[in-house]
């Protein structure tokens, strides 16, 4: 038992050397270092427009999505809301988990992966604005 212990508070602290060197290589390099804080910016406000949506809403029926063609495709509550940044997150995290497992590799594909969470942010973002458009103006 204590061996497996030991293997795995090893693990632990060897993942988390690996995290320190990492971000710590990203964030000597300012190109990456501004991408990675315009993406926490990002995020924020994400969270920041759900919030805001939810409290606006009150718990009643949002249009979730609108379709130019057809009108209203999909209605639902305003908690509904939160599974646009919620998926924004679990994309920011995948792409760090993965700027960790690809560390010794290019420069470029750090660059990509952090422009990719970017990518992802700025259309959630658009798509929470747009919600917000379209409930309430």
């Amino acid at each position: 038992m204590r061996l497996l212990l030991s293997k795995l508070l090893n693990y632990f602290y060897l993942f988390g050397q690996n995290w320190r060197i990492t971000w710590s290589d990203i964030w000597h390099d300012s190109g990456h270092r501004w991408l990675t804080i315009i993406d926490i910016i990002l995020l924020v406000i994400s969270w920041i427009l759900a919030f805001w949506l939810a409290a606006v809403g009150r718990g009643s029926l949002l249009i979730l999505h609108y379709n130019i063609n057809f009108g209203i495709d999909l209605i639902g509550s305003a908690n509904s809301i939160y599974w646009l940044p919620f998926g924004a997150t679990v994309a920011v995290v995948v792409n760090s988990l993965l700027l960790q497992i690809n560390y010794p590799a290019a420069k470029q594909l750090r660059l990509t992966s952090l422009a990719g969470s970017l990518a992802v942010l700025i259309l959630i973002n658009l798509a929470l604005a747009s919600l917000l458009l379209i409930n309430f103006c």
